[in-house]
C-alpha cells in the first residue's frame, strides 16, 4: 500500500508532567482566544508511534487489541492503527495558563502532536433527532451574544424558528418560546436600576 506524502503542521504537543495538558506552540497562541476554562473541545491528534508504513497498512483488527473480539474494520473502531493514525478527543478545559490548556487524563502519549483543536457543538459533534435539519438553518445570519450563539431558520415555521447554543449545548426554540423569552428578556432589562439601562442607552446610540 503506497502513502503520498501529506504534509500536517503540529500546533502543540500533549504533555503529561503530573497533569495533562496541551501546549501550543508559541506561533499559534493567538490562536486560543476566545477559549475558556470550561470549554468542551474537540482535539485532533496525530499517533506519531503508529506512524509507520506496516502499521498503517492494517485495515482489520481485533477491538480494544483483544484476540477473543471478533475482527472489524479499523474505520468502526477507535484503534490508533489505521491508515491515517488521526486521533480525536472531546474534553473539557479545566484551566488555561498562558499558551497551556490543562485537561483531564487521556490515553495519548506524552509528546503526541496535536494537528488542530475545534469547539464542540452539540449540533454537529452530538447529533440527534432535531425540529430543524442543518440545511434550513440560516448560518449567515447568526449573531453571538457573549457566549450564545442564536441561529435562525431560513424559512419560516412556528415549529422551530430558532436554535440557541451555549458552548456544547443546544435548544430549538418555537415562535412561541421565543416571543416568551423575549418578553421574559425585556421584562428583566426593565427591572435593571436606572444607570445600568442608561449604559446600555448610551452603548446602544454608540453602535447606532
Amino acid at each position: 500500500m503506497k502513502f503520498e506524502p501529506f504534509k500536517l503542521v503540529p500546533v502543540g504537543y500533549v504533555r503529561k508532567d503530573g497533569e495533562t495538558f496541551i501546549e501550543i506552540l508559541p506561533e499559534f497562541s493567538g490562536a486560543l482566544h476566545g477559549l475558556n476554562e470550561g470549554d468542551w473541545i474537540k482535539l485532533i491528534l496525530w499517533f506519531h508511534a503508529s506512524d509507520r508504513p506496516e502499521r498503517r497498512s492494517v485495515l482489520k483488527v481485533h477491538p480494544y487489541n483483544n484476540p477473543e473480539n471478533p475482527l472489524r474494520g479499523v474505520f468502526a473502531t477507535r484503534s490508533p492503527v489505521r491508515p491515517n493514525p488521526l486521533a480525536i478527543y472531546a474534553v473539557r478545559i479545566n484551566r488555561i495558563e498562558g499558551n497551556r490548556l490543562y485537561i483531564d487524563w487521556i490515553d495519548a502519549m506524552d509528546g503526541t502532536p496535536v494537528v488542530d483543536i475545534k469547539i464542540l457543538v452539540e449540533r454537529l459533534d452530538c447529533p440527534r433527532e432535531t425540529l430543524i435539519p442543518e440545511q434550513e438553518l440560516n448560518i449567515p445570519a447568526s449573531r453571538q451574544v457573549g457566549e450564545v450563539n442564536l441561529i435562525p431558520r431560513k424559512s419560516k415555521h412556528l415549529n422551530g424558528v430558532l436554535v440557541l447554543e451555549l458552548g456544547p449545548r443546544m435548544a430549538v426554540l418555537t415562535a412561541k418560546e421565543l416571543a416568551e423569552l423575549i418578553a421574559a428578556l425585556k421584562g428583566i432589562y426593565e427591572n435593571l436600576p436606572a444607570e445600568i439601562r442608561k449604559k446600555f442607552r448610551k452603548h446602544e446610540e454608540q453602535m447606532s
